[in-house]
C-alpha cells in the first residue's frame, strides 16, 4: 500500500508541479514585474549505433521512438528543476495559498455573521480586516517566488555532473560517427578493391600459361590495387590507437604524427615515464586534432609541439605561426577538446591573438609509471 501511495504522489508531483510553477511565474511577472527563468534539463539527443540499436545516453533501445520516450522520462525523473518546482508547490500550499485566501475567507465570514443576532460588531470587524488585508495578502508571493521559482541553485557537484553528461553525449556521437566512417570506408573502398584484386588475380591465373604478357599486366594492375587498398585502410584506422602509441609511448606517436603532417612540425621535450593509456590516448588525439586544425585553418608554415611533465601534470603545447583568431566558441572543435580534457580533470588554454601566433596548451593531471 505504501509503495502505491508513494507512486501516486510521485506521478502527481511530476505531472502538476511544473504546471503550477509556470503559472506562478506568470503571476509574479504580471503582478511584480519579476522575470523568473527556470532552467529545465533539455531532452538528450538519441543516436543510432552501428548495431541498429538506439542509444539515449543511458541505455540501448530497439526503436527510436522508445529511446526518445525513455529520454524524456529520464529528464523528468532526474531534473533538479522539477524537484524545485515540487518544493514550491509544497511551500506555497501552506503559505501563499492560505494567506492569499484569508481576506476572502474573512469577507465570507463577516457576511455570514451579519445575519446572526448579537454578532454584528464581530461581523463589522471581520469585514474591515478583510478589506484592509486584501491589497497586501498576495504580496507574500514575491519573496517566495524569488527564492523558489528561479533557476536551481548550482553546486559544484551539480556542475560536474552536467559537464560529465555533456562529455558522455559528445563521446557517444563521436563514436557513432567514427563507426559509420569506418563501415562506409570498408564497404565502399577497401572491400571493393580487395574483391576486384581477387578477380584480377584469378584472371591472371587463367592466363599465365597461354598469355604470360597479359597475366603480367593483370598482376601489375593487382599490385596497384593492393597499394590503393592499403592506403585506404591506413586512412580508415585514423582515430584508432596507433600501434606506435601502445608500444612506444606518447612522444614517439606524436613524432609519427609530425611525419605525416602537411606542414613542418617540430616535436620537443621529454617525459620521465608513461601515463595511463586513457590519458596518453586523450593527449595524443588532442594533439592530432590540433595539428589537423592548423593544416585546415591556420595557414601556418611551421608548428612546434612541446611535451613536458611537471607537478604531476602532463602538458602538451601546440604553437603555430599562422593567422591566429582561434577560439573555443559554440560549434568549434576546440570546445569539444576542452570538454574532453575536463573529463580527466584537465584544462585547455588558448592564446591566439588576431594575426597569430597561436599557442594551445592541453594539461592533464596524471601519474607516470
Amino acid at each position: 500500500m505504501a509503495v502505491w501511495l508513494a507512486s501516486a504522489i510521485w506521478i502527481v508531483h511530476a505531472l502538476t508541479s511544473k504546471a503550477f510553477a509556470r503559472a506562478a511565474r506568470r503571476l509574479a511577472e504580471r503582478w511584480f514585474g519579476l522575470t523568473l527563468e527556470a532552467k529545465y534539463r533539455p531532452v538528450p539527443p538519441v543516436t543510432r549505433m552501428s548495431t541498429g540499436f538506439w542509444w539515449d545516453g543511458r541505455k540501448y533501445h530497439k526503436s527510436e521512438r522508445e529511446a526518445r520516450r525513455n529520454a524524456r522520462s529520464q529528464v523528468r525523473v532526474h531534473d533538479a528543476q522539477v524537484y524545485w518546482d515540487g518544493l514550491w508547490t509544497l511551500v506555497a500550499g501552506v503559505t501563499v495559498l492560505p494567506i492569499a485566501a484569508s481576506p476572502l475567507l474573512a469577507l465570507i465570514g463577516g457576511i455570514t455573521l451579519i445575519a446572526t443576532p448579537g454578532l454584528l460588531p464581530y461581523a463589522v470587524a471581520l469585514l474591515v480586516a478583510a478589506l484592509a488585508a486584501a491589497p497586501f495578502a498576495w504580496r507574500i508571493l514575491r519573496p517566495l517566488a524569488v527564492r523558489l521559482l528561479g533557476p536551481v541553485p548550482s553546486s559544484g557537484l551539480g556542475k560536474r555532473v552536467r559537464e560529465l553528461e555533456q562529455i558522455r553525449a559528445d563521446l557517444t556521437e563521436t563514436q557513432a560517427a567514427e563507426l559509420e566512417r569506418i563501415e562506409r570506408g570498408l564497404h565502399d573502398g577497401a572491400q571493393a578493391r580487395l574483391v576486384a584484386l581477387g578477380m584480377t588475380m584469378q584472371a591472371a591465373e587463367r592466363l599465365v600459361d597461354n598469355d604470360p604478357d597479359a597475366a603480367k599486366a593483370l598482376l601489375a594492375e593487382a599490385r596497384k590495387s593492393s597499394v590503393a587498398a592499403l592506403t585506404e585502410l591506413r586512412s580508415l584506422v585514423r582515430g584508432i590507437n596507433p600501434p606506435v602509441l601502445v608500444e612506444r609511448g606518447l612522444i614517439d606517436a606524436i613524432h609519427a604524427l609530425a611525419l605525416d603532417a602537411t606542414v613542418e612540425v617540430s616535436v620537443e621535450g621529454s617525459l620521465p615515464g608513461r601515463a595511463e593509456r586513457p590519458v596518453e590516448s586523450a593527449v595524443y588525439f588532442a594533439v592530432a586534432e590540433l595539428l589537423a586544425n592548423v593544416a585546415k585553418h591556420a595557414r601556418a608554415s611551421y608548428v612546434t609541439v612541446d611535451l613536458g611533465y611537471a607537478d604531476r601534470v602532463l602538458i602538451a603545447t601546440v604553437t603555430d605561426d599562422g593567422t591566429g583568431g582561434a577560439s573555443a566558441g559554440a560549434g568549434s572543435g576546440l570546445a569539444g577538446l576542452e570538454r574532453r580534457a575536463r573529463a580527466f580533470g584537465g584544462t585547455l588554454t588558448i592564446d591566439s591573438p588576431a594575426g597569430g601566433p597561436t599557442r594551445i596548451t592541453v594539461a592533464v593531471p596524471c601519474e607516470l609509471s
